[in-house]
């Protein structure tokens, strides 16, 4: 190798300079698009940093609702994380922060235990999905399949609907699972608070309403009517959140509240702290050991969850580019571990988000610095007035972000073209909704590596495939040849049927001499046949 500016050959060391400036750059995304960064792009990463930043408070907020932590906690979980982003990040539409999904495996691993354990449920994390990175296991996602993901995701939206109906009428009371959350709302009817019901009422039809407003067609012409409709509509989040606010704050009575409220929020950044390796419970203190073991499957399984949606995210964002899947995994698991020490909630991508961002014209990830400076203005200066958010009102953002989630249309497919695949999407969406979405995730992935074993020790014969055989049934005819065809699909016989020269027979061998004196045996008798079919439906025995 030459040396470009004088000639002269690469010494050992030039070339070890360039393998390490070519891994930095590598490892640190942001050398490669920040020397081209000129103003126009700055302008679009404003606009869409903006933009993510009115849908990420409110968000944050219903989820660490959602998850029984403080309000602050979600917020706390969103600036780290999407600055970190802005530096490691490769899909300039990825936004590492709280998910519905993260939100209700945090509510289920930690239920009853003190905050401690959700910070270093982040921490661990964070630390399994950087070492999976490191190990370059990226590509034991693939073994899982979609259905396992579309099971889970579908049981996580009803599973957080049947949550939170409680708040949208005005209940409270703890559950477990989908049958206590339907137990305790029929039994506790008489105390359903009027005021609370309508409200939740009223910001559901509101958020679905503008929902749809960024499709309402208007004229070519009326370019700035159709970017206002798309700016209301994606906004639509905060513009519920705070009409419902003020609404609360200006009908507050102290002595007889309308409506259940936030309540107080702690106000100010985040204390910067190392991840809690000891912790309180039931007047003892229990070591990390003890701690893991409290937060039992989860601490692996959350993980795994977080790498399959992150990944999922990113390969839908980066088509047609070059997707560093080692570099993703290793930034989700720095951002976890970084917000470990900002008192963190576990997190990762979400669509909504990334549809946001994707939809606002976002040019690099220094969007993400844009929308985490505003979730840090809103822990500064806004958390007084959280404390007069509607809890009605969270419930119904979070009932309309998450009722999209359940996967009609992948269940539908697969009754029609895979029902062994159907069968795995069903047995984790019943986990979920039976026992608790940990032990459906890992149920779902051994029946996906079952399934995906099982296919590799009987693969099948596609349709494609039949066209040919036809072809060369056609040219070893008058030759006198025959070819044997054995364990057929069911879909695929009345196909071959249809082909000339093809009979069906069935028999049992329990060789291969024993089966080819058969099959020369059942040619003699139908001489007029170029190519045999042997079949036994239920047996394993097929030759």
């Amino acid at each position: 190798m030459m040396n470009v500016d004088d000639g002269l050959p690469l010494t050992t060391s030039d070339k070890q300079n360039r393998t390490w400036r070519r891994l930095v750059k590598k490892r640190l995304p942001i050398l490669e698009w920040a020397p081209q960064y000129d103003r126009l792009t700055a302008v679009a990463d404003l606009v869409a940093g903006v933009t993510l930043g009115l849908t990420l408070v409110p968000q944050s907020i219903a989820y660490a609702s959602l998850a029984n932590l403080p309000v602050q906690y979600g917020l706390y979980s969103s600036f780290i994380g999407t600055m970190l982003y802005v530096i490691l990040g490769t899909v300039k539409e990825v936004s590492i922060g709280p998910t519905s999904l993260m939100a209700l495996f945090t509510l289920q691993i930690c239920r009853e235990l003190p905050i401690e354990f959700v910070v270093l449920l982040t921490f661990l994390s964070g630390c399994i999905v950087f070492v999976m990175g490191l190990l370059r296991l990226g590509f034991l996602v693939d073994l899982i399949s979609p259905s396992v993901t579309s099971g889970f995701t579908s049981a996580t939206a009803i599973i957080i609907v049947a949550g939170q109906v409680k708040g949208l009428i005005g209940l409270s009371f703890v559950a477990e699972s989908v049958a206590d959350n339907v137990y305790f709302v029929v039994s506790k009817w008489r105390d359903i608070r009027l005021a609370d019901c309508a409200l939740g009422a009223v910001c559901c039809t509101v958020l679905l309403l503008l929902r749809k407003l960024k499709d309402v067609q208007v004229s070519p012409k009326q370019t700035k009517l159709k970017k206002a409709l798309w700016l209301v509509s994606i906004s639509r989040n905060a513009i519920v959140v705070l009409a419902a606010s003020v609404f609360a704050f200006y009908t507050h009575n102290p002595q007889k509240p309308m409506f259940k409220l936030s309540g107080l929020v702690e106000p100010g950044l985040p204390p910067l702290s190392l991840p809690p390796f000891s912790a309180s419970l039931h007047n003892s203190t229990l070591r990390l050991q003890d701690m893991v073991l409290h937060l039992g499957s989860g601490v692996l399984m959350l993980p795994i969850v977080m790498v399959l949606a992150n990944i999922a995210i990113a390969k839908a964002f980066s088509v047609g580019e070059k997707l560093d899947i080692t570099q993703e995994m290793m930034t989700l698991g720095l951002c976890n571990i970084a917000g470990s020490f900002v008192h963190a909630m576990p997190t990762c991508g979400a669509f909504t988000r990334s549809a946001v961002s994707h939809s606002s014209g976002v040019r690099t990830p220094a969007a993400g610095l844009y929308s985490g400076i505003i979730t840090l203005l809103a822990l500064v200066f806004l958390t007084q007035y959280f404390y007069f958010i509607p809890k009605a009102c969270l419930s119904s953002v979070l009932i309309c972000a998450v009722i999209f989630m359940i996967d009609i249309e992948t269940v539908l497919r697969l009754w029609r073209r895979d029902r062994m695949e159907l069968s795995v999407l069903a047995l984790t969406f019943v986990t979920s909704i039976a026992l608790n979405v940990e032990l459906a995730v890992l149920a779902g992935i051994l029946a996906s590596l079952a399934l995906l074993v099982r296919r590799l020790m009987r693969p099948a014969l596609h349709a494609a495939a039949v066209k040919v055989f036809e072809r060369v049934i056609k040219k070893i005819k008058n030759d006198n040849q025959k070819i044997l065809f054995y364990n057929v699909p069911v879909e695929l016989m009345s196909q071959m049927e249809n082909i000339e020269g093809v009979i069906k027979q069935s028999f049992r061998a329990t060789s291969v001499q024993e089966a080819l004196a058969v099959i020369e045996e059942k040619a003699v008798e139908a001489n007029e046949s170029t190519a045999l079919m042997a079949t036994e439906p239920g047996s394993r025995d097929n030759v």
